[in-house]
Order: structure tokens, then sequence, then C-alpha cells
């Protein structure tokens, strides 16, 4: 199945808002057009629906090391 460029720009402002990319719906044959709707959604309200819709797991990040002097 070839991504339509809806999706393609909405997983692209994903990734760029959350820093982390977002899990598909679990059928392969989706609709592409509702699925960008709602990416788009996450975007724009700064919340990422897709953690408990289609059970995205939000990686932990470990930042930069402390460094401490004596």
């Amino acid at each position: 199945m070839k991504r339509n460029k809806r999706l393609s720009k909405a997983i692209s402002d994903f990734n760029q808002t959350f820093d982390y990319f977002p899990n598909y719906p679990d059928n392969i044959d989706f609709d592409q057009i509702e699925f960008a709707k709602e990416l788009e959604k996450c975007v724009i309200d700064n919340f990422d629906y897709t953690i408990e819709k289609y059970g995205t797991i939000v990686p932990k990040r470990t930042g930069e090391p402390t460094i401490i002097y004596d």
C-alpha cells in the first residue's frame, strides 16, 4: 500500500512535535486520510492521542549527563 502525501506530512509533523513516531492502526488496509487527520489533531492539540488508541509507546529519554565537580 502506497502512503499518500497528506499522511507522510502528518507523520513528519508528528515526529517533529513529539520526537518519536506513532504506532499505526492494526489493520493493514486502514484509511490513510482518517489516520492523517488524527495525527494532525495530535500536533495541533500538542497531545498524543495515539498512545491510548494505537498503543504508541513513548521512548524514555536519558538526557544529557550531569557533570559534578568536587
